[in-house]
């Protein structure tokens, strides 16, 4: 087995603040390199991540075998984690994740996007009202986190009085592998919550959108309750974590490219556009892994069987292979192939619901304030080499 052993560790970096110029200088050496410390590939290249998210000889069925690896004390805490996510369509492969995808589908449609646009625009109208009134806002707590929140609340179908459950959301796949427990007892309140309304799924009755979404595939084929819970969760940590970084980390983008701001307010048509651009260039999932079920090459080097592959979505972003400059942000550019929503059978199921919610938010924000000012010229991140998240963003602005 080939090992690049002498490069610099990419998981040893953990809590970087800014991971671009590592991945840039560990691609320049490869696309594909040994992590000793972690112990896994980790694949860089925006050909080598396209190529291999489709290969059948890595699966994304990683919950189980990570768990078991764990000491008998952590596995006892961590169970319910565990028990939530390992039938989340995300960790399983054909067959069983096309069944699972097909849950979820009828809900996710091109139509469906469309017609909740009204709601995101009016709940995006609302949260900058509020911000003109106080001159400023935390873009985290006072408009991303909110407008995901609401738009998922009504999505997943959680009654008005669980909806305090969704609050300061935090991505469950991190706190799963950093074997966090502060998230179990959310969970289990979430569960005693969705099983409530077990039976009004079942037969139909249930008014909810959730109910709506899945009601027919129910009649078709038999889910277990703790499939149908794993996947409502997805619905939620997916719709709203990881969109409430991407909408933070795109205006964070805009306030350090002042001329990207004026482009988008001259020609606002480019909004759409800009979405996958605010992806490409800093999204808010880093890597995804997978595990080798056979061992096989890819650019030069052998993987073994059962061995981990990081797949590097955040520097197959950033490829010069695939990007004209790709470190400058340009909202002219045509990204739409990024990485950020995965690639193959794992492409992100709420994709069109993601790039909606960040295409009305970036727009209306620059519709209505002429300028957007850092009150903190230093950012404070999440401590994750995964997740780009932050954990606030403070602004000033002011109105048109």
């Amino acid at each position: 087995m080939t090992k690049s052993i002498e490069t610099p560790s990419l998981f040893s970096q953990y809590g970087q603040t800014d991971p671009y110029p590592l991945y840039r200088r560990l691609r320049e050496l490869g696309p594909v390199h040994w992590d000793e410390w972690m112990r896994t590939w980790i694949v860089l290249g925006h050909q080598e991540i396209t190529q291999l998210s489709k290969d059948p000889r890595l699966s994304g069925a990683r919950i189980e075998s990570f768990y078991e690896q764990l000491p008998a004390t952590a596995r006892t805490g961590l169970a319910t984690l565990k028990d939530a996510l390992a039938p989340m369509m995300l960790f399983n492969e054909p067959p069983r994740h096309t069944r699972l995808r097909q849950l979820l589908r009828p809900g996710l449609t091109p139509r469906f996007i469309k017609e909740i646009r009204s709601v995101i625009t009016a709940r995006v109208d609302e949260l900058l009202d509020e911000a003109a009134g106080r001159g400023g806002m935390d873009v985290i707590a006072d408009f991303s986190e909110p407008l995901t929140r609401d738009v998922i609340t009504q999505l997943a179908g959680v009654p008005e009085r669980g909806a305090h459950l969704l609050e300061s959301w935090q991505g469950l796949l991190h706190e799963f592998f950093t074997q966090s427990r502060r998230e179990v007892p959310r969970i289990a309140a979430l569960r005693g919550l969705f099983d409530e309304g077990a039976q009004a799924r079942r037969d139909g009755t249930g008014t909810d959108l959730f109910t709506k979404m899945i009601s027919g595939q129910l009649a078709r084929d038999e889910y277990t309750e703790d499939e149908i819970f794993a996947n409502f969760l997805l619905l939620i940590d997916a719709g709203q974590a990881t969109t409430t970084h991407l909408i933070g980390n795109a205006v964070l983008a805009l306030v350090e490219h002042p001329d990207q701001q004026t482009l988008l307010r001259q020609q606002p048509s480019l909004a759409a556009n800009a979405a996958h651009e605010f992806m490409r260039y800093d999204s808010s999932v880093q890597f995804t892994s997978r595990v080798a079920l056979e061992d096989f090459e890819i650019a030069g080097h052998r993987i073994e069987r059962d061995q981990s592959v990081a797949l590097v979505l955040g520097a197959g972003n950033r490829d010069p292979q695939r990007y004209e400059s790709p470190d400058r942000l340009d909202v002219t550019r045509k990204a739409h192939d990024h990485l950020s929503f995965g690639h193959g059978i794992h492409y992100c199921l709420g994709a069109s619901l993601a790039l909606a919610e960040i295409e009305i938010a970036i727009s209306r924000l620059l519709q209505r304030f002429s300028s957007l000012t850092l009150v903190d010229s230093s950012p404070v991140w999440l401590e994750s080499i995964n997740f780009r998240f932050l954990k606030r963003l403070p602004i000033t602005v002011e109105e048109q």
